[in-house]
């Protein structure tokens, strides 16, 4: 995860992660596994997903956006968990060192560079799987069948809708005969039959009609990478503009891109009314919130983005979106030691995000806590894959200590070492 994050455009938008994270965690609840799970999403306009070791799961932006329903969306997700709790990367690894494959690595290089670029995977795939190949290609499809199996199944038990795997598959299916059978990065790695298509729609029908539920906040996160995506301010303005006077129904989620829109192009009073536009129909949709929040710490009030931070934390305790920003405009107010509690507390429920530990050291070291300040760099970059960077943080943060912190040497000491033993055993693997 930490060389991905150094090499692709992962999304840290906190918003973003909260979604995706608990799209994720609906459907991990009933795979009956003890596997732990972790879910990103990739700034990345091709139409992808992949899972990798470690339970792992990235879903491009460009899949997202593809979507037209929730369930289609999560059929994804699910289809993915599958591969993860059937242990097929796994599998595939056994499979593969049957066939004296050297080593881990190479194999597990070539399927994460397969998911994301195929013209890039190939020599890797080409060295790392040289033998066996229609026992592979077997492999592959059996491991594709069950994971449609599967992922039908979780889907149908979180009460999303069955049939929105099929939907999803044969709108696929259909884009990639009509223009280019390489067009589509999932494919690449999701070999998509006719049969397949079939198979999974005669499979959504045995499951009763899924009852309808509220996908707000699934189109409001569509609308958002929507905006984030655009380059032309002005142009999509004027979209949502245009959409709003002509709509009759979800007009939320349009004004919502309105306000999004004008936000970015700097129309910071013209966004904030069009957002509590949105508060006053829905007050507890915490996208109108944070947007509001968002607003108007972008345009410079700090005072109101932490009243409007600190209110709906006393609503919503440990929103990862509200405490992000609220630590962040505590930084700008000077508060830095309420800024740097804050994140200490939320750390202990987002242990891995490297934002997190970027924000708190900016904090410490308004502190004058300096070794603190350091220590958090050293997490944030090992977490985003420079690792030989992450040690000099740590070497810097032991210089500042004083000599009676015995017990912040101990921990900065062990964490060195934990990190200089991964690196010897990386150059021992090489």
């Amino acid at each position: 995860m930490r060389n991905l994050r150094s090499v692709l455009n992962v999304v840290s938008d906190p918003e973003i992660e909260s979604y995706i994270a608990s799209l994720g965690e609906r459907l991990t609840t009933n795979s009956n596994s003890q596997q732990q799970f972790h879910f990103f999403v990739i700034n990345d306009s091709n139409i992808n997903a992949f899972a990798g070791p470690g339970g792992h799961i990235g879903i491009n932006t460009g899949l997202i956006m593809t979507s037209k329903t929730e369930s289609e969306l999560a059929s994804v997700v699910a289809h993915e968990i599958a591969h993860v709790t059937q242990r097929h990367l796994a599998r595939a690894f056994e499979a593969a060192q049957e066939s004296s494959v050297p080593t881990a690595a190479a194999i597990i290089a070539a399927i994460i560079l397969a998911s994301q670029d195929s013209t890039m995977a190939s020599a890797a795939l080409a060295t790392a799987l040289a033998s066996s190949t229609q026992t592979r290609i077997n492999f592959t499809r059996q491991n594709e069948k069950e994971a449609d199996r599967l992922g039908m199944s979780l889907l149908a038990s979180s009460h999303f809708d069955p049939q929105g795997m099929p939907a999803f598959f044969e709108r696929l299916y259909r884009h990639n005969k009509a223009y280019d059978s390489q067009s589509i990065e999932f494919l690449r790695t999701h070999p998509l039959t006719l049969s397949r298509v079939s198979d999974t729609r005669n499979r959504a029908a045995q499951y009763p009609v899924a009852a309808e539920y509220d996908q707000t906040n699934y189109r409001l996160i569509k609308t958002k990478i929507e905006v984030l995506s655009s380059r032309d301010t002005e142009k999509n303005i004027a979209h949502f503009k245009n959409r709003l006077a002509k709509e009759s129904s979800q007009q939320n989620i349009t004004r919502y891109g309105y306000a999004l829109s004008l936000a970015t192009a700097g129309k910071f009073n013209q966004a904030m009314k069009q957002v509590k536009m949105l508060i006053k129909l829905d007050p507890e949709r915490m996208n109108y919130q944070v947007a509001a929040a968002n607003i108007a710490y972008t345009a410079g009030d700090l005072p109101q983005a932490a009243a409007i931070c600190n209110e709906n934390l006393k609503i919503f305790p440990h929103h990862h979106a509200l405490t992000s920003l609220y630590s962040t405009v505590l930084i700008k107010q000077d508060k830095a030691k309420q800024g740097s509690a804050l994140l200490y507390e939320h750390l202990r429920r987002q242990p891995l995000n490297p934002s997190l530990y970027q924000l708190l050291a900016q904090a410490e070291h308004q502190n004058n806590n300096l070794s603190a300040s350091h220590e958090a760099l050293a997490e944030y970059y090992y977490l985003t894959g420079l690792t030989h960077s992450g040690l000099e943080q740590l070497d810097i943060a032991l210089d500042h200590l004083q000599p009676s912190d015995t017990t912040a040497n101990a921990r900065i000491n062990y964490r060195k070492n934990q990190i200089e033993t991964e690196l010897k055993e990386l150059e021992e693997k090489k």
